[in-house]
């Protein structure tokens, strides 16, 4: 740019020389040389300079000024001379070489296209010098990201014959990996090393992890520390990287960061003012902080938002509250100014991104319309319902826009469709069913329209099972749901199963929101199965119950269930609840002869813990008993292991039957616990602990909550686009028959 302003100055002193003092003089002709790349029409149309405009200095120094931040020129010169009276502009440039060729040289850590992605300059680009420096910062943070904060990169330039283009070589030199090896503080009184070396990511090098060195991860743990300084009224805490030392012929570092504490501040008297819509003793019970308590600006900070969240339930959107501060001595007085300003009304809802979806069926999760105030909870309400549908891959942005003074807006939804139909083709493994095979088809969002449909077929040695499902979630545009389901289950003898188990039929399921309760909604369904038991295992006595059973037998059921769901996520919920209590009826009225009543109550709850880990708390209880003075037939009792219905992790499948009972009898009551604390590697996979326990008993009298089976372990979640889901847990259950010992769970696909 030195070259591009002594230019300037040059064709500012020819203009002075030049220009007739008798008049203006009209640009006659701009002209063009040197260009290759950039257009004649496009420098023209930069530079501003026009035939038959007025010729001025100024003019032409903005013009090659413009020309100059394009930053595609390495020099550009003015010429200016006259004819006939008129001014005659030569715009002389010299372009950048293009770039034909990009080489990555010396890298053997890092991948060369992952060092690719990191550059802004491509291939047909111009080779501007400042853009090759700055591609040459992205390299050394990606190495520094990777632990390989030596790494030197130098860049060669090698012209071609074409004298407009170069090859570009990016020539790295790794150097060795450095890990830290320990981080010590000056300066700290406040807070205790250990304590500042829990609030940073960055760590000291340990047995399994650790150790790596990132620039950037590093300078967001300095801006922590500061913060954590700030919450306990060291609100002038300075921190900084002090020394860096390398140690162990540089295969380590040591680092030491400066700290200066500073004075430490105290809160002195808070007030507040400008309110009117919200009265003192609501905003009084937003006030987390007492005078002689330390100054702390994070829960100043949530002050404002709390308060401010007042107003916006009411619609007051574009509320504002400004904080002032009065210093006295080492006390801190605060002044709380709110400025409520009018109430938001929508005038426009607008949706954009749903390149799939009819635009209807998102609408048709909103709580609020236009004319309706911004309030805030009906707008959470909106988001969350239409994340709920299972459509879109994050809950839609929202972008409030002010539209006049009055503080109305149009309020734009923004969504990200997400992968809803898949095409499942492959073989499956499970410790329940082994190795089997499935073909499944299935679209969440059939047509964009909203419907479900799905088709699965598993078919192995041990299991053929068929599966056509429908569901409707706004029948007729109402808010009612409608399933219809068509089955062909055969189990031939699997794990712990003592017969061929044959079962076909349909069910259909009427759902609807329940006008009181929040979250929940009502669902009331009908199925009819034909079930057929055969080939007896030779462990099956002769006298058993289900031996003497004329088969098929016909099962036709109702069920009658209310569900209420609060969390946040349909995929990998963090807070909120699943509740469910359902009652069933089998034969009586609804003929068939296999007669029972079954309840169940479940309760599964989410709350997150810290940074991304869930914790999650399910219980489930069922109970069932005969109807009309009939027995309850052994197929369903309860029987509890494994990782599928009445499942109890640690123990095989069906192995938890009542105390002294025939292990192919199960109970008629169970009861079941279990924790989890949930974690994710990346958005697709996900790692948990978890703690069963659980038991299953002839009747409810006969239940103990304190003779419990308890299952202990680790399991991980794989989620394969268009696939399914691949899991695995290892659990060790401890009250086994002959002592406890592990259980690995796994299945991989789709299975029913």
């Amino acid at each position: 740019m030195k070259k591009i302003n002594l230019i300037l100055i040059t064709v500012l002193t020819l203009v002075s020389f030049f220009s007739s003092p008798s008049g203006a003089i009209v640009i006659g002709r701009v002209e063009v040389e040197g260009n290759n790349y950039v257009s004649t029409k496009e420098i023209l149309l930069i530079s501003g300079l026009g035939v038959g405009a007025e010729y001025e200095t100024p003019k032409v120094s903005q013009g090659i000024k413009r020309l100059a931040q394009t930053k595609n020129f390495s020099d550009i010169v003015a010429l200016y001379s006259e004819e006939g009276g008129k001014a005659i502009i030569t715009l002389r440039v010299k372009e950048y070489p293009r770039i034909k060729k990009i080489r990555i040289l010396g890298n053997k850590k890092i991948e060369t296209s992952d060092i690719k992605n990191k550059l802004r300059l491509r291939e047909g680009l111009f080779a501007r010098p400042e853009a090759i420096s700055r591609d040459i910062v992205s390299i050394e943070e990606l190495y520094g990201e990777k632990g390989y904060n030596n790494a030197q990169i130098r860049v060669e330039k090698l012209s071609l014959r074409e004298e407009d283009k170069v090859e570009l070589e990016y020539r790295i030199s790794e150097g060795k990996k450095v890990s830290i090896a320990h981080i010590d503080f000056i300066g700290n009184g406040a807070l205790e090393s250990d304590k500042l070396r829990d609030i940073m990511e960055t760590s000291e090098e340990g047995w399994i992890s650790g150790g790596e060195f990132k620039p950037k991860v590093f300078e967001e743990d300095l801006e922590n520390i500061r913060r954590s300084y700030a919450e306990i009224g060291y609100i002038d805490a300075r921190v900084e990287l002090y020394r860096r030392d390398a140690v162990d012929d540089g295969k380590h570092i040591d680092i030491f960061i400066k700290i200066d504490e500073g004075e430490k501040f105290y809160v002195g008297d808070i007030t507040w003012s400008g309110n009117s819509v919200v009265g003192d003793p609501e905003i009084r019970k937003c006030i987390l902080l007492k005078k002689g308590e330390p100054f702390s600006l994070g829960k100043i900070e949530n002050m404002q938002m709390m308060i401010n969240s007042l107003y916006w339930e009411k619609g007051y959107i574009w509320s504002r509250i400004i904080p002032s501060q009065r210093l006295d001595g080492r006390n801190i007085s605060l002044e709380l100014r709110v400025e409520e300003n009018q109430q938001g009304r929508i005038n426009e809802i607008r949706i954009s991104g749903n390149t799939k979806t009819f635009e209807n069926v998102i609408r048709r999760e909103l709580d609020i319309y236009p004319g309706d105030m911004f309030v805030l909870k009906d707008v959470q309400r909106s988001v969350r319902e239409i994340f709920q549908s299972g459509y879109f891959k994050e809950p839609p942005k929202l972008d409030p826009k002010k539209i006049n003074d009055e503080g109305d807006i149009n309020l734009l939804l923004s969504v990200e469709e997400k992968q809803t139909g898949n095409f499942k083709l492959g073989f499956g493994f499970s410790q329940l069913n082994r190795l089997s095979g499935f073909i499944g088809l299935s679209e969440n969002n059939l047509f964009g329209r909203g419907k479900n449909v799905s088709i699965d077929w598993e078919f192995g040695r041990y299991r053929e099972n068929m599966n056509i499902r429908y569901s409707e979630p706004h029948l007729f545009n109402s808010e009612t749901v409608l399933s219809v389901t068509l089955f062909n289950w055969v189990q031939d003898r699997i794990h712990q199963q003592y017969y061929t188990d044959r079962r076909k039929g349909f069910s259909v399921q009427f759902g609807h929101p329940m006008p009181v309760l929040d979250y929940t909604r009502i669902f009331l369904g009908y199925r009819f199965e034909m079930v057929e038991l055969s080939n007896f295992d030779e462990a099956y006595p002769v006298y058993g119950a289900l031996r003497n059973i004329e088969w098929p037998m016909n099962k036709s059921t109702i069920t009658l269930s209310l569900v209420r769901n609060s969390t946040d996520s349909p995929f990998h919920p963090t807070v909120g609840s699943i509740s469910e209590l359902s009652a069933e009826l089998a034969g009586g009225p609804l003929k068939g002869n296999v007669k029972f009543v079954r309840y169940r109550a479940g309760m599964s709850w989410f709350r997150t813990l810290f940074w991304k880990f869930t914790f999650h708390l399910d219980f489930n209880a069922g109970l069932i008993d005969g109807y009309g003075g009939s027995e309850v037939k052994d197929f369903e009792k309860f029987r509890m292991g494994g990782n599928r219905t009445y499942s109890l992790r640690g123990y095989d499948y069906y192995q938890i039957v009542p105390d002294g009972n025939d292990p192919y009898v199960g109970g008629r009551f169970m009861v079941k616990y279990t924790q989890e604390i949930v974690f994710p590697f990346s958005r697709q996979i996900y790692g948990l602990f978890f703690f069963d326990s659980g038991n299953t008993w002839n009747s409810f009298m006969e239940a103990n909550p304190f003779n419990l089976r308890r299952g202990l372990g680790v399991g991980v979640r794989v989620e394969i686009p268009g696939m399914g889901n691949l899991g695995l847990d290892y659990g060790y259950g401890f009250d086994k028959e002959g002592g406890g010992s592990w259980e690995p769970h796994f299945n991989f696909g789709t299975f029913f």
